[in-house]
């Protein structure tokens, strides 16, 4: 039985449960007794922050090991607030790491410009989507349990708009959604692969800053998640210090500090040590 529960990452969990309490608290309280709408919308932006580190792991299904159905049950519940197909989603990731810094890598939409001309580029991420959609590489029953949260989705968003709650859903929903993703793009899709080559210790660069770990729970250590993907999201930290010399032997971009929102300085492949 011990062992068993090793094998359930509790943290991830917890962290699901404080993601739903945080959003769901955040609406009931809009509800009884509104406060300003910007701390609103910042405790809404903080939840949904929150969701990605959960579908993220469950994409890689390192929540629970020896089941993939529940790992893909927690993708999808996770995913609701990102209002976005949890397989789909997943699929378009993992192309991501078999191609990380290719040509035809889908993170290039994000990764291949300034971080302030990101925005601008949104409009091809949708159309990768659409390309995505008519390649459609996932299973029947993942299509169909993508359609039914489309559908949960459209209807939840529906009801809701049609009982006078529109703008309860922009205030709690949409704009925190669109400030949670610009924040996760800037620390997962563009400060570790802007201006890095197709390798597999070149192209993932790290930011070993304190202060930054807590607030992008770990991801700051992206490397790590793309040399060992099963390693849950809390354990990078600890595993860049394990393997920090292994790291820097290999040439692994390691920065001190928060870079700015220009074009970072590009690393040659050619530097690869060894």
């Amino acid at each position: 039985m011990r062992g068993a529960m090793q094998r359930v990452d509790f943290r991830t969990l917890l962290l699901l449960v404080t993601m739903y309490a945080l959003w769901i608290g955040n609406i009931a309280l809009y509800a009884a007794h509104p406060l300003p709408l910007a701390l609103h919308v910042l405790v809404s932006a903080v939840a949904i922050h929150l969701a990605f580190t959960i579908w993220h792991d469950a994409a890689h299904g390192s929540v629970v090991l020896k089941h993939r159905w529940l790992n893909e049950a927690i993708g999808m519940v996770s995913i609701f607030p990102y209002m976005t197909p949890f397989f789909l989603q997943k699929y378009v990731h993992l192309q991501h790491h078999a191609r990380m810094n290719e040509p035809d890598d889908p993170n290039l939409l994000y990764a291949s410009g300034s971080f302030w001309s990101l925005p601008l580029r949104y409009l091809r991420v949708l159309r990768y989507a659409r390309q995505a959609l008519r390649e459609d590489l996932r299973r029947p029953h993942e299509r169909a349990l993508d359609l039914l949260s489309l559908a949960l989705l459209a209807g939840v968003w529906g009801f809701l708009a049609w009982h006078g709650w529109l703008l309860g859903l922009i205030v709690l929903w949409l704009v925190p959604f669109a400030i949670a993703k610009l924040v996760m793009d800037w620390y997962i899709n563009w400060v570790p692969h802007v201006g890095l080559p197709a390798d597999r210790f070149l192209g993932t660069r790290i930011l070993d800053v304190s202060w930054l770990t807590p607030l992008v729970l770990g991801h700051n250590y992206h490397a790590i998640h793309h040399l060992w993907p099963r390693i849950p999201w809390h354990r990078y930290p600890a595993t860049f210090r394990e393997k920090r010399s292994y790291l820097e032997e290999h040439g692994a971009p390691i920065e001190q500090r928060v870079p700015g929102l220009g074009r970072l300085p590009s690393v040659r492949s050619d530097t690869l040590a060894g």
